[in-house]
């Protein structure tokens, strides 16, 4: 329920400074849109949470105009996730980036960073698995409790053709 608040409550903000601004509407995919955000708000929004932002919560960042703006939603992102998680806020987000880091030390290939990867991907959004095995054709990586899957989830990465070496083959 609070998630729903939050959410509309961002969406709002949104929704009324594109209406006071009276900008043109623009799709969101389109460059002009990406181009508008500093460099600092695009890697945020489209590498940092990438994994963790809602398409709605994305929508209603893209929408913004100002720095202040942009600033009060990432603050307003990170203190809902928290309070979800029943944490504190810099708790939480120190926790992604530590991810994120981790990712991008350990599952990079080449000239594809960490975080991009399947592994990367994985790690960041269910954090490390309780067990990894080895297998001929991998790993797989085994999550007793895996947050929004369930419990006993396994996940098989295989080499292949790949950019970062590894594919899911099965999805939790």
């Amino acid at each position: 329920m609070k998630r729903t608040f939050l959410l509309l409550g961002l969406v709002a903000l949104a929704s009324s400074q594109v209406f006071a601004q009276k900008q043109t509407r623009r799709t969101l995919s389109s460059p002009a849109v990406q181009s508008d955000l500093k460099s600092v708000y695009q890697r945020w929004v489209n590498e940092d949470v990438a994994y963790i932002i809602t398409p709605e919560e994305k929508q209603a960042f893209l929408l913004l105009g100002s720095d202040a703006e942009h600033e009060r939603f990432i603050e307003q992102f990170w203190r809902a996730r928290a309070s979800r998680a029943g944490g504190n806020q810099n708790a939480y987000r120190d926790e992604h980036y530590r991810r994120f880091a981790h990712a991008n030390e350990h599952f990079g290939i080449g000239n594809v960073p960490g975080w991009k990867t399947a592994r990367g991907r994985i790690y960041i959004t269910l954090a490390q698995p309780d067990e990894i095995r080895n297998t001929s054709a991998g790993e797989v990586w085994f999550y007793r409790q895996a947050p929004g899957f369930g419990t006993n989830v396994e996940i098989q990465f295989t080499h292949d053709s790949d950019p970062d070496g590894f594919r899911i083959l099965k999805n939790p």
